[in-house]
């Protein structure tokens, strides 16, 4: 990946790399996030019924969150919003080519397959992860870590497959649901190594503000607040405030902690908490299967956390590191 330039931040502990690896707070913080997730999905759910399109969901989430954060920055320290003209390529492609393109393929997976079948090929991003950490990291690949990825697909599987009415499996829908995981995958990588010389307001900011600019040119994608009923306009705001940016945060936190892999396993604990609140809130059928779904993947959670030895997390995390200066 593209080597980061060196900012005024770096001599800051945060900004400085991975330096102190904690598990427990990485798995807490990664639970979190697919918590916030399952909510605001379950939210997204209800404000798309109608005329809001997911493309018009997403313009606003991208927006909106580029806003709030940018108001952030600005009242918490300027400073953080520097960016140097070498980093700017690197963020570009981790905003356009990561964040939207992983929600815009998502999306138009759901348009030819059923809604679980295009988070089950999207929630693949955890074995490019594993792959990209063993062929190019270089980072052993343990029995503990292949038997908590395979539990965690199965698991999720099991829940996804009950989540949506069964569509005609297309050949586009396929291609486009796997570079969703890709897409993911892709952005994840990115911003663990953004995250060693930037701090996470910056990162999630860029990320953002990037998607953004690409939903913006997405024809159909805008349409004024005032024409949204105002009980989804509140709607729409919550899943800005904590169905994006804080759960991106905690991910992000997360990410300090353990390695990509570990954290995006981790997530596919979102579709087996989205099925339980929607069971809950709206009244959608939980079955055994989607139950059994749910406990491969508690104990997939449960398997990375007992066979993370200090030593292995700080293999996987690397050493602390500084970047070099150009």
């Amino acid at each position: 990946m593209t080597q980061l330039a060196r900012t005024d931040q770096e001599t800051l502990p945060q900004a400085s790399g991975i330096e102190v690896s904690r598990p427990g707070v990485g798995l807490l913080a990664a639970v979190a996030a697919a918590h916030l997730w399952a909510v605001s999905g379950v939210f997204g759910k209800i404000v798309m019924t109608g005329s809001l399109s997911p493309a018009r969901l997403v313009f606003y989430r991208s927006v909106l969150s580029a806003l709030l954060l940018l108001g952030v920055l600005l009242w918490r320290d300027r400073t953080l919003l520097r960016l140097n003209c070498r980093d700017l390529p690197f963020f570009l492609a981790m905003g356009m080519l990561g964040l939207a393109l992983t929600q815009f393929t998502y999306y138009a997976a759901i348009q030819s397959l059923s809604v679980g079948m295009a988070i089950l090929l999207q929630y693949l991003a955890p074995l490019w992860m594993l792959l990209f950490e063993r062929f190019w990291l270089k980072i052993p690949l343990t029995r503990a870590r292949l038997a908590a990825l395979t539990l965690a697909l199965v698991g999720c599987a099991m829940v996804s497959v009950e989540t949506g009415a069964t569509r005609h499996w297309g050949n586009v829908g396929v291609l486009l649901g796997l570079t969703a995981g890709v897409c993911f995958a892709f952005y994840t990588l990115m911003t663990r190594h953004a995250l060693k010389s930037h701090r996470d307001l910056t990162v999630l900011f860029y990320s953002f503000f990037f998607s953004a600019l690409f939903w913006s040119a997405s024809p159909g994608s805008w349409q004024p607040l005032s024409q949204i009923e105002t009980y989804k306009v509140w709607m729409i705001l919550y899943v800005v405030v904590f169905g994006t940016i804080f759960p991106y945060l905690l991910f992000m936190h997360a990410m300090k902690h353990l390695s990509a892999s570990h954290t995006g396993i981790i997530s596919t604990l979102e579709p087996v908490v989205a099925a339980v609140i929607a069971w809950i809130l709206l009244h959608e059928n939980l079955t055994r299967l989607q139950l059994g779904g749910g406990l491969c993947v508690l104990l997939a959670i449960v398997i990375l956390q007992k066979s993370s030895s200090k030593a292995e997390l700080q293999t996987a995390g690397g050493p602390p590191q500084r970047l070099h200066e150009e």
